[in-house]
């Protein structure tokens, strides 16, 4: 064999190699600037009402709606119909593709107040998760202070909560969170200061968009058509 032949790259390799290279630095492109590409929708849904004390119901269903913008909040009293339904203590946020949730205790008897009614819990739910580039197939989540992944938790039956799917997706765009089912701690702070805070993060994965998804095909065409003139 020649010694200039012996040194040379095939040329389907170094096709190969290009190819990887474009794809690997779009799906970077991609994650980097992975977010919700569009107005999030958040209700507060309690169908069977409320409660104060544990014992006065209000049994009116309770059905709010608030738009969340990509990297927004819902705070007490910032004029949204969820916001001025929230205790002082209480929050929604995104930051990036997840959330955290504050959620404080509104009944004497430990809960937050809203009531559940049959099988239907009461619940935030959110709606219009999509992200260019990406297909949400999952999610996690934790219900530690400070929204970490370990420590202490607001919540006195964690445990419960995590085996009854308290956060549970419902479509590649929802998901909800159930608030009827939360038992909270006494932190010897007074009733209006026991709180539970929710981390969620959702799982993705990538989609290929129709221009990389074409270049992918030009490419696998293209190495077909190197190697067959490398064979002749």
């Amino acid at each position: 064999m020649h010694p200039a032949h012996a040194l040379a790259t095939p040329r389907w390799r170094t096709g190969i190699a290009q190819l990887a290279a474009i794809l690997t630095l779009s799906g970077a492109g991609a994650a980097h600037a992975a977010n919700y590409s569009g107005p999030l929708t958040v209700s507060l849904l309690a169908p069977g009402g409320i409660t104060s004390d544990g014992v006065t119901i209000d049994p009116t269903p309770l059905d709010l709606t608030q738009s969340l913008t990509p990297g927004g909040q819902i705070v007490p009293g910032d004029g949204g119909s969820i916001g001025g339904f929230m205790l002082p203590a209480e929050f929604i946020k995104n930051i990036g593709t997840s959330f955290q949730l504050r959620v404080a205790e509104g009944a004497s008897n430990g809960t937050t107040g809203y009531l559940g009614l049959g099988a239907q819990h009461a619940r935030y739910q959110f709606d219009g998760l999509n992200i260019t580039g990406f297909a949400i197939t999952g999610l996690s989540y934790s219900l530690k202070d400070n929204f970490l992944n370990t420590g202490t938790s607001g919540a006195s039956n964690e445990a419960a909560l995590i085996s009854a799917q308290v956060v549970k997706l419902l479509s590649p765009h929802s998901f909800e969170v159930n608030l009827d089912q939360i038992k909270f701690r006494d932190r010897g702070l007074g009733e209006s200061n026991n709180f539970v805070d929710f981390r969620i993060d959702v799982v993705t994965t990538a989609v290929p968009e129709p221009s990389t998804a074409l270049l992918a095909l030009l490419g696998v065409a293209v190495l077909g058509l190197t190697q067959r003139a490398s064979k002749r």
